[in-house]
Order: C-alpha cells, then structure tokens, then sequence
C-alpha cells in the first residue's frame, strides 16, 4: 500500500481499536463471504479472529500499521477487482470511530503503577498511556511511596507488585484498602504460586496476573476491573475454585464477626439504627460512595444479602445500639 491510500485513514484509536478491526473484517465478510475473509485476514500477525468475524486479540502498539497490513492482505487477494473496498471498509472505520466519539465520554480510569523496577515500570507508563480510558496518575517503587501516593491521587485502580524493598505489595494493599476501600488493587508479580496467589487473594486484591502476561490481555483485564470483572487468568482462578471446594464448610453458628474493622463495626451499629447512606457519611465526614463500599464490605464479610439482614444479625450478635 502506497503512502496516499495511508493518508487515507483516519487516525485510529488504539482502545477502540478491537472494534475498528472487527468492523473491517466484517465488511469482508459480507462483501466475498466468511470463509475467505477469515482466512485472508489471520494472515495477518497476532490478528485473532473468531469464526463470526469478531478480533479476540490484536497488537495494540501499531494498530495503524495492523490495519493497513489487513488491507494489503485482501487486495492482494483480489487483485484490481478490489479497488474499492478498502475505500468501503475505511468509511466503515470511520463511522465506527465516530460513533464512539459522539457516545457519552467516560472518564478515564486513573492508575497508580507500583514495582520497584524502573525499566518495566516505564514500559507499563508506554503501554497504558497510549490507551484512551486510562491515565497513569503516579509511580512509586516502594511501599512507603505506594501508601503516600494512594492517600494524595486517591487512584482508581493500583497496579501492585508483590516483592517490594521495604516490605511487600500485600503489607501495601492492606493499608491503602483500610483508608480507601473504593480503591481496586491488582498484583502484576512473577510469583506464580498459590501461597503468593491466596494471599493476594485474601489482602483484598481484584486480580492477580503474571508479568508475562501479553500486553493485550493486561490491557483488557484491566479495563475489566472497572466494570466488576477480577483481572485474573482461567487457569489461576480454576486454581482458586480448586481451594476452595476443598474448604470445609463454616458451622451453622460460626460468627464472622471478627473479620471486621471498626468502623466496619460501627457501620453495622448505625444501619441496625436505620441510618441512611447520607446520615452515614456524615457521622464519619466520609463521602456517601464510601459508605455504599463499606455497606458492600460488610455484607460480603457477613454473608448478607440486605440491611434487615444487617439489622437481624446486629440483634442476634450484641450490637444492636442501645435506645437512646
């Protein structure tokens, strides 16, 4: 492909991408059916494309390079027969890019990248900032730095490696969920054992990937989190379900009531009293979105399903606040 049909298209959103992609294949699709345009189009490498068209997988540091790659591959198929459809598939690419500008902005996910090597550190700084749906708000290689720089940027999300100079990203996690349980925490370690796994697990971590997990699928489980989804691989959460099947399970009279913080407690003290969120965050001179997370925590540690479950177990338990 000449440097003009380059010029041709539209710059290209890399988070976007998946979908440019999956829209070009497509319009091949339709235009000389699926058998030969799947085949043409997994020429192209590190291009991964189901059997209905849709990209799995792709490299995201040149999308423009894939696309015209992609192109090249079908013309050379189809020869000058083909001469107008990349034209066709660049105005589909173009409409699929506009959609998503004209649709409702979200803003960006902002992350706190903590490993104390600097080289993969900075690599990380590259591969995220060039997503549009992330901003990398800081950079600390220790956990003193960690816990000083979630207290200042307050990050939505914290990239955390386990093996830390002064301690480990675990001590880390524990301290900054204690002061900002909105905070998701995912470990990025070369620690692929269960003893590191579950105790990611049990520090209060929303996923748990190896460092030699590909740049796609990093970028993809991250982007996960944000919409409720744990940042972990098949084969290391098959290794959790594994444990826990193998747990017993708790008596019908075991009480968990030690697995929560004081304020956790004292939240538990208001919603029996039949506090509301706002009358919560007041109380505490926290913001209401914190107290849903509180409420959240306290159910899950509890295994309750609503607050006159709250309110029943405050009674059975003692903690139930006395008349006033």
């Amino acid at each position: 492909m000449t440097d003009s049909d380059t010029s041709e298209h539209p710059p290209v959103d890399g988070g976007n991408f998946g979908a440019v992609l999956t829209a070009v294949v497509q319009r091949y699709v339709r235009l000389v059916g699926a058998p030969t345009a799947l085949m043409v189009a997994r020429r192209v490498p590190g291009l991964a494309i189901d059997d209905q068209g849709e990209v799995l997988d792709f490299n995201p540091t040149e999308p423009l390079a894939t696309l015209n790659q992609l192109l090249d591959e079908y013309a050379t198929v189809f020869g000058d027969g083909s001469v107008n459809l990349p034209q066709q598939v660049t105005r589909t690419v173009a409409a699929v890019q506009q959609a998503r500008r004209s649709a409702s902005a979200v803003p960006p996910l902002h992350l706190l990248l903590v490993d104390d090597h600097v080289l993969f550190r900075s690599g990380l700084v590259r591969l995220l900032a060039a997503q549009p749906d992330f901003k990398v708000v800081g950079e600390a290689g220790t956990v003193r730095e960690a816990v000083a720089l979630a207290r200042d940027v307050q990050p939505d999300l914290i990239l955390m490696d386990i093996s830390l100079p002064d301690g480990t990203g675990l001590d880390a996690t524990r301290v900054i969920l204690s002061e900002l349980p909105a905070t998701k925490i995912v470990f990025l370690t070369v620690h692929d054992d269960d003893e590191h796994l579950f105790a990611a697990v049990r520090a209060g971590g929303m996923g748990y990937l190896l460092k030699n997990v590909s740049a796609g699928e990093l970028v993809s489980r991250v982007r996960g989190v944000r919409y409720g989804d744990a940042a972990i691989s098949p084969r290391l959460a098959s290794r959790i379900l594994d444990e826990f099947s193998r747990l017993p399970a708790p008596a019908a009279d075991e009480t968990p009531i030690g697995a929560l913080t004081s304020r956790e407690t004292e939240i538990v003290r208001l919603l029996a009293r039949g506090a509301s969120n706002r009358e919560i965050a007041q109380q505490f001179v926290i913001s209401e979105n914190t107290v849903k997370n509180h409420v959240q925590n306290v159910l899950a540690k509890l295994h309750l399903h609503s607050r006159r479950d709250v309110d029943k177990y405050a009674r059975s338990h003692g903690l139930f606040p006395p008349a006033e």
